[in-house]
């Protein structure tokens, strides 16, 4: 089984900002997680429901698609776990319990697709720290044609450890929904 180191890891999951992350280098279910800032922000604000189910469905539709996980999905987890903390302390009604129950959800979803791969893998194999899934090796070009990027996905677009990464930690951001 691969080993973590929790301390260090925690403490990237604490600091690092949106900013931080190059979205644009992480692959979706449907592309790249350019847009996701934006979206994130959205969902953060909690302020227009209309925005609000665009964003999270544009993200929720992304980090997850028939029980697959993606390069994003870890990094994007860390800001929606952060805005379901934010969202289940609000006394009010309406956008936060919205916004938490769909979350609460899509953590359940990710928690089951987390089982079901490891029905067919084991836990092993996995980065050490969770910043290691952002080392240059594992990060697409943002300027990449349609056929280079094609013909990564057949190459098998991840390497096992990075594979084994996404649902590991991912995992350990929302095995409390368990």
């Amino acid at each position: 089984m691969g080993k973590t180191v929790p301390d260090s890891n925690k403490k990237f999951i604490d600091s690092i900002k949106i900013e931080d992350v190059p979205w644009g280098k992480l692959t979706t279910a449907y592309g790249r997680a350019a847009d996701f800032p934006e979206y994130l922000a959205i969902l953060d604000e909690m302020a227009e429901r209309e925005k609000m189910e665009h964003a999270f469905d544009e993200i929720g539709n992304c980090i997850e698609h028939q029980g697959t996980l993606w390069h994003s999905t870890p990094f994007a987890l860390i800001f929606l776990v952060r805005i379901y903390r934010a969202a289940a302390k609000r006394d009010e009604s309406g956008n936060a319990d919205w916004l938490a129950e769909e979350l609460e959800d899509l953590f359940h979803l990710i928690v089951q697709c987390f089982h079901d791969m490891m029905e067919e893998t084991e836990d092993e194999g996995f980065l050490p720290l969770f910043s290691d899934m952002l080392r240059e090796e594992y990060l697409w070009p943002e300027d990449m044609s349609e056929e280079e990027e094609e013909s990564r996905w057949e190459e098998d677009a991840y390497d096992e450890e990075l594979f084994a990464s996404i649902y590991h930690y991912s995992y350990e951001l929302v095995k409390e929904f368990e």
